[in-house]
């Protein structure tokens, strides 16, 4: 049997935890516990997962309003190809009018080899996988391929899986959600790489069980949440631009370890949230860069937030009845960057019992968008200069630059230079507009009303 190796992988995908963290009560949480409470049926990487049988691939050819199946394991109804055995099959050709089913049995293992393919639906969801232990979208190397669901369709996603969807390959893959999810799945979903536009009414990828972005690039906008998980949700490498969505990121459990995020919302950016009371909600940020502009909460959980490393910057609220940083139990930072400005009414900071130093910067007045605020130590060191995209009157900074003891005074206004990266400058200069005054740190979180 010819084999071929597509992606050297471990044979199980599991997630680096961490095995305490401490909240504000200075009481201490058993992550593991927290993760066991959410991964009944998930999905892993499995041996095998990204390895095909190249000797024994079917191919699936659409043209127009008609469909081809070469080998067994195939049927064909008008412009609807159904697999119903495991094996590997490669999908090519474009249709405006078909349909692509997976009722194969309950331990089957099938592998879609996605080669310049286009299928508009107008009777439901193009990718139907209704029946198989889990279903593998390859997006082949060049290959540029595209689905698109009818109006109406009792799916109610583009691509719509009852069980384990794993997707790989460095291809192309554009899916239009018409009714509402672009790519849904019940089973849980893992994306390797691949470069993604999604366009949905709904949310963009979303999964019943767990998701996990391994890479790829994505462009998304969504009429409901960018990414959706009702369990874990995990970022382990990426490059991923939400530019319209409700709330960008969801998941009872948001773990964040590389790649980069620049998300647009209408209401939370990042959110920790679930429909189970039972299980805990903790957003955990251990590296990569996250860029967030929110319109409710920039980060909410209804949990807890632990923050070991990597960078944040949050856009917030202009309304006092949201904020830039919103969290129901505690906050803790002992690395990275945290940065958050926007309405002063709920904000709130990392808790006292973090390891890194924070300061919450209040104004008596609200200051206009585009308006620079900058920190600097008392020999004239810049520590933060930042110019936030919408209205402000509150600012959180946690950096390891804050240092115990030290003296630092603010300014709002002015002008500065050097390279901006989503409103923070670096290696510039800054020309003072107006003194707001100093504060000294002396504790863990550092709070300045700045008239």
């Amino acid at each position: 049997m010819k084999k071929h190796n597509l992606l050297a992988v471990p044979a199980s995908l599991l997630l680096f935890l961490f095995a305490a963290c401490s909240s504000d009560d200075s009481t201490t949480t058993d992550t593991t516990d927290i993760i066991s409470q959410v991964t009944a049926a998930d999905n892993i990487d499995e041996a095998g997962d990204y390895t095909y049988d190249t000797a024994s691939t079917n191919v699936i050819a659409y043209s127009g309003t008609s469909v081809s199946a070469t080998g067994s394991g195939v049927t064909v109804s008008g412009t609807t190809a159904t697999i119903t055995e495991g094996g590997t099959y490669t999908v090519t050709g474009t249709t405006n009018s078909g349909n692509l089913v997976v009722n194969a049995d309950a331990d089957a293992k099938v592998f879609l080899l996605f080669n310049g393919t286009s299928i508009t639906s107008t009777t439901g969801a193009p990718l139907y996988i209704k029946n198989a232990y889990k279903a593998i979208v390859y997006l082949v190397p060049g290959s540029i391929n595209t689905l698109a669901d009818a109006m109406t369709n009792e799916y109610e996603s583009t691509v719509y899986s009852l069980t384990r969807l794993t997707v790989f390959g460095t291809g192309s893959l554009t899916v239009k959600g018409n009714t509402d999810a672009g790519i849904a799945s019940d089973g849980g979903i893992i994306i390797k790489d691949g470069t993604f536009a999604i366009t949905s009414a709904g949310s963009a990828i979303k999964s019943d069980k767990n998701l996990v972005i391994d890479g790829g690039t994505y462009t998304i906008a969504a009429g409901n949440d960018g990414l959706h998980s009702d369990t874990q949700l995990t970022i382990n490498d990426g490059e991923i631009n939400i530019t319209e969505s409700e709330e960008g990121i969801e998941g009872a459990l948001v773990t964040m370890n590389g790649g980069t995020v620049h998300l647009v919302s209408t209401d939370d950016g990042l959110n920790a949230a679930g429909d189970d009371d039972t299980v805990d909600k903790y957003f955990y940020m251990n590296g990569g860069y996250l860029f967030i502009n929110a319109s409710g909460d920039g980060i909410d959980s209804n949990g807890s937030v632990v923050m070991m490393g990597g960078t944040v910057i949050v856009n917030g609220p202009t309304a006092n009845d949201n904020a830039s940083i919103d969290y129901d139990n505690s906050f803790t930072v002992s690395g990275g960057y945290l940065l958050a400005a926007g309405s002063s009414g709920m904000a709130q900071a990392p808790g006292a019992s973090s390891a890194q130093k924070s300061v919450k910067l209040t104004f008596g007045s609200t200051l206009a968008a585009n308006s620079i605020v900058h920190i600097q130590t008392s020999s004239g060191q810049d520590v933060l200069t930042f110019k936030p995209a919408k209205t402000y009157q509150s600012v959180v900074l946690s950096s390891d630059a804050l240092t115990t003891g030290e003296t630092y005074t603010v300014y709002t206004g002015g002008s500065a230079s050097g390279s901006v990266t989503d409103g923070l400058y670096a290696d510039g200069s800054y020309t003072a507009g107006t003194l707001k005054g100093s504060f000294t740190v002396n504790s863990t979180v550092t709070n300045f009303s700045a008239n």
